[in-house]
Protein backbone atom coordinates (compact mmCIF):
# COMPACT_ATOMS: atom_id res chain seq x y z
CA UNK A 1 0.00 0.00 0.00
CA UNK A 2 3.08 1.79 0.71
CA UNK A 3 4.44 2.28 -2.91
CA UNK A 4 0.81 3.00 -4.16
CA UNK A 5 0.64 5.81 -1.66
CA UNK A 6 3.92 7.16 -3.40
CA UNK A 7 2.74 7.00 -7.11
CA UNK A 8 -0.30 8.59 -6.33
CA UNK A 9 1.76 11.87 -4.62
CA UNK A 10 3.91 11.79 -7.39
CA UNK A 11 1.54 12.11 -9.71
CA UNK A 12 -0.39 14.93 -6.91
CA UNK A 13 3.07 16.63 -7.69
CA UNK A 14 3.13 16.57 -11.13
CA UNK A 15 -0.77 17.98 -11.31
CA UNK A 16 0.48 20.99 -8.76
CA UNK A 17 3.74 21.69 -11.12
CA UNK A 18 0.97 21.69 -14.53
CA UNK A 19 -1.32 24.44 -12.82
CA UNK A 20 1.91 26.64 -11.79
CA UNK A 21 3.16 26.24 -15.65
CA UNK A 22 -0.95 27.15 -16.93
CA UNK A 23 -0.16 30.06 -14.73
CA UNK A 24 3.01 30.97 -16.46
CA UNK A 25 2.31 30.41 -19.34
CA UNK A 26 -1.08 33.01 -18.70
CA UNK A 27 1.20 35.81 -17.35
CA UNK A 28 3.37 35.70 -20.01
CA UNK A 29 1.10 34.44 -23.60
CA UNK A 30 -2.24 35.96 -22.31
CA UNK A 31 -4.27 32.75 -22.78
CA UNK A 32 -5.34 30.79 -20.10
CA UNK A 33 -8.69 28.63 -21.25
CA UNK A 34 -7.05 26.25 -23.84
CA UNK A 35 -4.53 25.46 -20.82
CA UNK A 36 -6.94 25.26 -18.32
CA UNK A 37 -8.43 22.05 -20.02
CA UNK A 38 -5.24 20.28 -19.47
CA UNK A 39 -5.25 20.50 -15.41
CA UNK A 40 -8.92 19.79 -15.23
CA UNK A 41 -8.24 16.72 -16.98
CA UNK A 42 -5.51 15.71 -15.33
CA UNK A 43 -7.89 16.51 -11.90
CA UNK A 44 -10.62 13.62 -13.35
CA UNK A 45 -7.99 11.31 -14.47
CA UNK A 46 -6.01 11.95 -10.47
CA UNK A 47 -9.27 11.02 -9.26
CA UNK A 48 -10.19 7.95 -11.06
CA UNK A 49 -6.08 6.73 -10.43
CA UNK A 50 -7.18 6.95 -6.65
CA UNK A 51 -10.08 4.87 -7.29
CA UNK A 52 -8.08 2.25 -9.23
CA UNK A 53 -5.26 2.34 -6.19
CA UNK A 54 -7.05 1.90 -3.36
CA UNK A 55 -9.27 -0.69 -5.17
CA UNK A 56 -10.27 -3.65 -2.83
CA UNK A 57 -12.58 -5.73 -4.73
CA UNK A 58 -11.12 -9.53 -5.00
CA UNK A 59 -9.53 -9.79 -8.21
CA UNK A 60 -9.44 -13.49 -10.05
CA UNK A 61 -7.83 -14.33 -13.13
CA UNK A 62 -11.37 -15.91 -14.40
CA UNK A 63 -13.36 -12.98 -14.73
CA UNK A 64 -13.76 -11.72 -17.93
CA UNK A 65 -11.17 -8.94 -18.92
CA UNK A 66 -14.09 -6.68 -21.16
CA UNK A 67 -17.75 -6.04 -19.51
CA UNK A 68 -20.35 -4.26 -20.61
CA UNK A 69 -20.60 -0.94 -19.46
CA UNK A 70 -23.60 -0.43 -17.23
CA UNK A 71 -24.16 3.06 -18.65
CA UNK A 72 -23.76 3.42 -22.14
CA UNK A 73 -22.63 1.54 -24.98
CA UNK A 74 -19.47 -0.51 -25.47
CA UNK A 75 -17.30 -2.37 -22.99
CA UNK A 76 -14.67 -1.37 -20.64
CA UNK A 77 -11.66 -3.14 -18.70
CA UNK A 78 -12.31 -5.15 -15.96
CA UNK A 79 -10.70 -3.96 -12.78
CA UNK A 80 -11.42 -7.88 -10.65
CA UNK A 81 -9.15 -9.12 -13.87
CA UNK A 82 -5.38 -8.95 -12.65
CA UNK A 83 -4.79 -7.71 -15.93
CA UNK A 84 -7.50 -5.50 -16.56
CA UNK A 85 -6.42 -3.75 -13.21
CA UNK A 86 -2.90 -3.17 -14.76
CA UNK A 87 -4.00 -1.81 -18.11
CA UNK A 88 -6.54 0.54 -16.47
CA UNK A 89 -3.65 1.57 -14.13
CA UNK A 90 -1.30 2.09 -17.21
CA UNK A 91 -3.73 3.81 -19.46
CA UNK A 92 -4.20 5.92 -16.52
CA UNK A 93 -0.66 6.82 -15.72
CA UNK A 94 -0.03 7.57 -19.43
CA UNK A 95 -2.80 9.95 -19.33
CA UNK A 96 -1.31 11.46 -16.58
CA UNK A 97 1.53 12.17 -18.11
CA UNK A 98 0.63 12.97 -21.65
CA UNK A 99 -1.41 15.93 -20.00
CA UNK A 100 1.46 17.30 -18.66
CA UNK A 101 3.65 17.03 -21.46
CA UNK A 102 1.40 18.83 -23.16
CA UNK A 103 1.58 21.57 -20.35
CA UNK A 104 5.11 21.86 -20.38
CA UNK A 105 5.52 21.70 -24.52
CA UNK A 106 3.21 24.65 -24.28
CA UNK A 107 4.98 26.21 -21.45
CA UNK A 108 8.13 25.84 -23.57
CA UNK A 109 7.05 26.68 -27.02
CA UNK A 110 6.80 30.40 -26.94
Amino acid sequence: MKKQSYIYYLFWILFLLQIIFTIMIWWSQGIILPLAIFPGMSLFFLFYLRYLLYYTLNQSPSEPLFVLRRIGLGTSLNPRNPLGYKLSLLVVMGVLVLLFCLTLLAFLGK
